[in-house]
């Protein structure tokens, strides 16, 4: 099989999710006759592998991906490393979860990485198969791993110094993680530093996350530290010299279903892991202390939990959660699965043959991608503008409030009128060219379903009014569009983000 991952730009190339995730498990499918390619969205240029898995990319570029590949008899399928979804209560996340819920109509199977995310989609999308894809280990090499062991415990015993490390991603744009999770676990810290032994902790993190607040909060820790700047190179020589990784859960959504990637790292560096907190790490449980009491307990012993004569436990553990052959032949044998079930549900038990015309139409909403408009252009989808839509362009369709803003208008090119019912293209007047385009126009008297009722709070153009009206005129506009073209599958392309973080309070009954 031919696999591409879809993902949202050159620069996520370089990052965690597509290095650990991906590059991992490429020579092991490689070494099966299987490729995998790594694409960003704006290099899309046509249906050319079996296999579309989008990776990150939450706007309709990547659902014109999934359309055309699913017109062309391909599988498709979305990986969703984080939860940015179940927070129902937030606004902030609701592109985002009407996003999802229109993925999941365009495609054929999901990847997570843990079963607590599985768990989460399948309460929501129970008619979608999932798998688990464990983010595997790089390198896993028993020698090494027993030479690094002792030579860390004769540091340790020698020195007297705990040296502990922190490292990764220390903020995120919407939730409280990374460095305010250590701030908040640093107290297990304190337990570490007991008479005759001292503690020496050094965080590494992204630069973003170093604002004055944060540093403010860093300094009440009740240890040593030494903050740097992380880098690849930086954390490899880190996880080298230390004893233990802090590595703290908080029990927040987002953080509860992130893969079991920084523990495999740590322990295939050597180093003991501590992570208090929620239990994210129960895979590796036999590995991963949870209090401070058993790791001085260890420590006073030599009997950690990682050492020489458990090196053959852990790589059992590995080969069922963190092997990047394991993972790839997993993969393989899930897309297979999936590829024969298709095949089993067409009519003639044949892979499904490619539809001759697009499928699908783009919504262009009030803060759309332009290239999300050129790549429809580009291979010949239907685009669509709504009443809010600021981008200029030549729109084969639009939507725009009446004058008495109890409807929709709706503009219609000479070429789509072409495929119109011969009923509903008779009704269709002629109504001038906008840019490069001419166009009829049908009302709502022609067309009743572009009757918006309660749509009369547009008029007056506020914020407020456009987030009061935007449901109704976008299922105005989606209901219109089933009945003048009912075989085309809309796709918006929506990134319009609600200024504000709403929670649903609870009435108080007297």
């Amino acid at each position: 099989m031919k696999i591409c991952i879809i993902v949202p730009s050159e620069d996520y190339l370089t990052r965690a999710g597509a290095r650990i995730r991906y590059s991992r498990i490429a020579p092991a499918l490689r070494a099966s006759g299987h490729t995998l390619t790594l694409l960003p969205i704006a290099d899309f240029s046509d249906i050319d592998h079996d296999v579309y898995i989008l990776s990150k990319c939450f706007d309709g570029r990547a659902l014109l991906v999934a359309g055309m590949a699913r017109d062309k008899g391909k599988l498709v399928g979305v990986d969703l490393f984080d939860d940015y979804f179940s927070h129902r209560d937030d606004s902030r996340f609701q592109r985002l979860r009407l996003w999802l819920d229109e993925s999941f109509a365009h495609i054929d199977f999901a990847l997570c990485a843990t079963s607590a995310m599985r768990h989460m989609l399948e309460c929501r999308y129970q008619s979608t198969p999932i798998h688990v894809m464990n983010d595997p280990h790089e390198t896993f090499e028993p020698e090494k791993l027993r030479d690094r062991l002792t030579e860390k415990y004769a540091d340790l015993t020698s020195s007297r110094a705990l040296h502990v490390a922190w490292y990764g991603m220390g903020d995120n744009p919407y939730f409280s993680v990374g460095l305010p999770d250590l701030c908040g676990f640093a107290g297990h810290l304190e337990a570490l530093q007991r008479p005759g032994w001292t503690v020496k902790l050094t965080i590494l993190t992204n630069r973003r996350a170093m604002v004055a607040d944060q540093l403010v909060e860093l300094r009440k820790i009740p240890v040593p530290f030494e903050l740097k700047e992380w880098s690849l190179a930086e954390e490899e020589e880190l996880l080298k010299k230390s004893h233990i990784s802090f590595l703290p859960v908080c029990a927040q959504n987002f953080s509860v279903v992130k893969s079991l990637n920084r523990a495999v790292t740590a322990l295939c560096h050597g180093t003991q892991v501590f992570s208090p907190g929620f239990d994210l790490y129960d895979r590796l449980d036999d590995f991963i202390y949870q209090r401070a009491a058993p790791l001085n307990d260890a420590i006073d012993s030599g009997q950690f939990r990682l050492r020489d004569e458990t090196i053959l436990k852990l790589e059992e553990v590995f080969a069922d959660c963190a092997d990047p052959a394991a993972e790839a032949r997993r993969l393989m044998a899930f897309l297979q699965e999936r590829e024969e079930h298709r095949i089993a549900a067409s009519p003639i038990g044949l892979a499904p043959e490619a539809s001759p015309d697009p499928s699908c139409a783009l919504i262009c909403g009030r803060d759309t991608n332009a290239t999300a408009y050129r790549l429809a252009k580009r291979t010949g989808i239907l685009t669509i503008a709504s009443p809010g839509t600021p981008v200029t362009a030549n729109f084969d369709i639009r939507f725009e409030w009446n004058d008495t803003f109890t409807g929709l208008n709706l503009l219609i090119s000479e070429a789509v009128c072409a495929r119109l019912a011969d009923e509903i293209a008779g009704k269709a007047r002629p109504c001038g060219r906008i840019i490069e385009t001419t166009y009829r126009k049908l009302s709502m008297l022609d067309l009743p379903s572009l009757a918006c009722p309660g749509g009369g709070a547009a008029w007056t153009g506020s914020r407020a009014a456009a987030l009061a009206t935007y449901p109704v005129e976008y299922a105005t506009m989606r209901a219109a569009m089933a009945e003048i073209l009912p075989k085309v599958e809309c796709i918006s392309d929506e990134n319009w983000r609600w200024p504000f973080s709403y929670v649903r309070q609870t009435a108080r009954l007297n």
